[in-house]
């Protein structure tokens, strides 16, 4: 049985948001509560400070990441417009290690797992666009050999996929959790994926704020074109 699940759910995650933008502010709090961190206020030293450039200083010791619209990169500078890509990753190697390099969702989808050319429904509980978590009836062994077919908005996509965990489920009695490594999966498919994970993540951040607010706050965002498309948002510029 494998059991190199890593536990992040005891890493707390301290995070302070400073920028000119009340609505940048707004938006970056509901997304970080959904990505399970802490909101604080910037005046203690353990908080990671995220801020726009010149308008926060750091105190002794405080780690902090700078949202910045200068050509000049670095560990600790977030450029704008930003992509989500960078603004996870950018958290992830403050927190994790190893970082999660890729977004995931903690998801409640179907699915169809073809495993020794038999196929059987299972539950995802997790996807990012390299892999998923999906509860299944028996044991898998590592390195096996897997397809998974799901369908995204009335597409299927079905992906060459090879385990890299399974332990004891917790969702339901009997049921493994298995981890899959997707190796099948095309840069087209890639794309879709995270997409549909960005704009599920969007969705829920803008169930929770104002109309015009939400999509000023996208102004400060680089998105994929689907994602834009899907929210029916025109392009604005950030600070207008």
């Amino acid at each position: 049985m494998l059991q190199d699940v890593i536990d992040r759910s005891t890493v707390t995650k301290k995070i302070a948001i400073v920028s000119s933008s009340d609505e940048l502010n707004e938006f970056l709090r509901h997304l970080l509560t959904h990505w399970k961190f802490e909101l604080h206020r910037p005046d203690h030293p353990e908080v990671l400070l995220l801020a726009e450039e010149g308008q926060a200083t750091p105190l002794p010791g405080q780690r902090a990441i700078w949202m910045t619209r200068s050509r000049y990169q670095g560990a600790d500078r977030l450029n704008v417009p930003i992509t989500f890509e960078a603004l996870w990753q950018k958290l992830e190697h403050r927190f994790h290690r190893p970082p999660r390099t890729h977004i995931r969702m903690n998801v409640e989808m179907s699915a169809l797992v073809t495993v020794n050319d038999s196929t059987v429904s299972a539950r995802l509980r997790s996807l990012s666009d390299m892999g998923c978590r999906f509860s299944y009836h028996r044991e898998l062994v590592r390195d096996q050999s897997v397809v998974i077919s799901l369908t995204l908005d009335g597409e299927e996509m079905r992906i060459d996929s090879r385990v890299i965990y399974a332990v004891p489920g917790r969702e339901e009695a009997g049921a493994f959790t298995v981890g899959l490594l997707f190796r099948g999966i095309d840069k087209k498919q890639r794309d879709r994926l995270r997409s549909f994970l960005i704009w599920r993540y969007l969705e829920k951040v803008r169930a929770k704020m104002d109309g015009y607010r939400f999509r000023t706050a996208l102004g400060y965002f680089d998105l994929p074109d689907f994602v834009l498309e899907r929210l029916g948002a025109p392009e604005v510029a950030a600070g207008e």
